[in-house]
């Protein structure tokens, strides 16, 4: 397996991330429609290697290899391949342990894998799993739209990312991930980061605690969602929005449009042609995307979903690069750019919702 194309496994439906490369087993894994033991998912998602420290050297000028203080190299063990440098207190974290962690949910009926996978050649690992919790969000024409909530842990082998784990949620209609933003999630206790330091056991043990209280939050999310639902947006509104969550501008109203205005002002050509195709892009999944009806907040915050989900990467077009393209719209969704961008979408969306209220 090429290690530029990270393994993938998914259970269920076909994620929105598998697109047109089901030929390519190193891209996605069926495993029906489950559920799945960890050690099933540890296999297809080909997980099932280990990080180990190794000293790092430097040359000194008598060219003699010397041992660096503090510094190791963190290595997978498959291939040897070099994932990052950490210090001597960093603390290992297998991706078995993040599963065996997961287990006791999954036993008790709580969680059940759905996808998981590695990225960056081993940097990143994800995994997925759906609560049994759903719900409904009723729309201005009378039409519903389910959600199904999931947990997101995410594992970092690089030597700097932590151990993440914060909650999701999928529109099931058209398969957009919805995540929280990121400043409502800590402000709730929703998100965990876990760094590699001291007793990452005991740790991850206050964690499971706090995901019972993370539980008990899905009222909170589908409130706010039907409230978006509930709030009415006009075209116009909708482009501003739009505007401002591309320029990633965090302030209200006039501070905003000073921020546009200076934008368009002092912007290359290039840079506003392409804001300007973005805009449109987003604005005709805003009136036409899956289930979208082009006339509230829930409108706007499934516009950008689906955007990020599924459209930001269509530009890639070269054949070497497509084989890759699943594990960059993952990164890219949940971890990247379109996650941030998503997040800022929601805490806007939230606010707009509370300054209308």
């Amino acid at each position: 397996m090429s290690h530029n194309v990270e393994k993938m496994m998914f259970t269920g439906k076909k994620p929105w991330w598998y697109g047109n490369q089901h030929q390519d087993a190193a891209v996605g894994v069926d495993l029906g429609e489950g559920p799945v033991t960890s050690a099933e998912a540890i296999a297809a998602a080909g997980l099932d290697w280990d990080v180990a420290k190794t000293p790092s050297y430097f040359k000194n000028n008598e060219d003699e290899y010397i041992e660096a203080e503090n510094e190791k190299f963190l290595v997978r063990s498959t291939d040897q391949s070099i994932l990052g440098r950490c210090t001597d207190q960093y603390e290992l974290f297998q991706n078995r342990e993040a599963f065996t962690f997961l287990d006791n949910l999954v036993k008790d009926g709580d969680l059940l894998y759905h996808t998981a996978g590695s990225l960056e050649e081993g940097k990143r690992v994800w995994i997925l799993a759906q609560t049994p919790d759903t719900w409904q969000v009723r729309r201005m024409s009378g039409v519903n739209n389910t959600h199904h909530a999931f947990l997101l842990t995410a594992i970092g082998h690089d030597g700097k990312s932590s151990i993440n784990m914060m909650p999701t949620d999928v529109r099931a209609e058209c398969a957009n991930t919805v995540g929280y933003a990121e400043s409502i999630a800590k402000k709730q206790n929703l998100m965990f980061r876990i760094p590699h330091k001291g007793n990452l056991l005991e740790k991850l043990d206050l964690a499971s605690t706090a995901l019972e209280v993370m539980r008990g939050e899905t009222d909170e999310r589908r409130r706010m969602l039907q409230e978006f639902a509930n709030n009415a947006m006009t075209n116009d509104e909708f482009i501003d929005f739009a505007l401002q969550v591309f320029l990633n501008i965090d302030g209200f109203k006039g501070e905003a449009k000073k921020e546009i205005s200076y934008f368009y002002e002092n912007a290359p050509k290039r840079s506003r042609v392409i804001m300007e195709n973005k805009v449109a892009k987003v604005g005709e999944l805003f009136h036409s995307g899956y289930g979208n009806e082009g006339n509230s907040s829930y409108d706007a915050l499934q516009a950008f979903t689906e955007y990020f989900d599924h459209f930001d990467l269509n530009h890639v077009k070269d054949q070497v690069t497509k084989g890759k393209r699943a594990a960059k719209a993952v990164q890219n969704s949940w971890l990247g750019d379109g996650a941030a961008k998503k997040n800022l979408a929601y805490k806007k969306l939230a606010q707009r919702v509370k300054v209308l209220a």
